[in-house]
């Protein structure tokens, strides 16, 4: 735990002004305009978890609204605790990276760092200060989180070569009625938009079905680690599964021979 104090610090937020807006104003702007155009989705029940897409907002900023038009609905005058599992794409390791920063920055004013953090550390995780660097996969849900939630602290988890019941195991006695789960990731990537769908309603079906064996072996999402680590809690836990959301970068962007997928799931109980 030595080291740890020389990186603790604020988390800069590095795709500012690429994924999303910079100025604070326009990216207000942006995430207020995809709130109050997306559907809104009710639930039969509390909610606990969510599957939200990663990408630039103006790609994926209208399945992601659609999850945290969701969040919107919760108490507002309780601080709520967010889990945050996303995937490292440039740096590999294995087990878990936890970024026990003090803050992350956001350009509507920072977020805290929950106290679960170091606690997780201690316990069974790993600081690896290069995985968070220029990462985008925690970083694009802040802002909405910012805009969503009046009172948030955020549990920051980086994946790469892990076991998703490693996770599980580590997560669910924390898993309080505080206490959000967000598994951030994308779908396929780079298929032609009607193979894509395809590829992505398997996908999404295994998830509410609850087959683990399929999405190991067939489900299309880079951050495959969140989705199986919810799946685990959900069945423990008892939480209902929905989709809520899906589009293709084809929905915004228009070109169809190369595309990515978004989709939004809730966890409910």
């Amino acid at each position: 735990m030595e080291n740890i104090s020389t990186h603790v610090r604020q988390m800069s937020d590095s795709v500012a002004g690429s994924f999303y807006p910079s100025d604070p104003a326009h990216l207000k702007r942006t995430i207020d305009t995809f709130m109050r155009e997306a559907d809104e989705h009710k639930i039969d029940g509390k909610l606990r978890a969510l599957i939200l897409p990663h990408a630039g907002y103006t790609y994926s900023g209208p399945v992601a609204s659609k999850g945290y038009r969701l969040i919107r609905n919760l108490d507002m005058d309780k601080t709520w605790r967010v889990i945050i599992i996303g995937l490292s794409h440039f740096r590999p390791f294995s087990g878990i990276s936890i970024g026990v920063y003090d803050k992350y920055a956001t350009p509507l004013g920072p977020i805290p760092v929950s106290s679960l953090a170091r606690d997780l550390l201690v316990s069974s995780g790993s600081f690896i200060p290069e995985a968070h660097e220029n990462e985008h996969s925690i970083e694009v849900q802040l802002p909405f989180l910012k805009v969503a939630l009046k009172h948030v602290e955020i549990v920051p988890i980086l994946t790469s070569n892990t076991k998703p019941k490693m996770l599980a195991d580590l997560l669910e006695p924390h898993m309080d009625d505080s206490t959000l789960l967000i598994a951030s990731t994308d779908l396929s990537h780079m298929q032609p938009d009607n193979r894509a769908r395809e590829l992505d309603a398997s996908t999404l079906n295994w998830i509410i079905d609850g087959d683990e064996k399929l999405l190991k072996k067939r489900g299309q999402a880079c951050g495959m680690t969140g989705i199986l680590t919810m799946l685990i809690l959900s069945k423990r836990l008892g939480w209902k599964r929905e989709q809520v959301g899906y589009a293709t970068s084809a929905d915004t962007h228009g070109d169809k021979t190369r595309v990515v997928g978004y989709g939004c799931v809730a966890c409910y109980e």
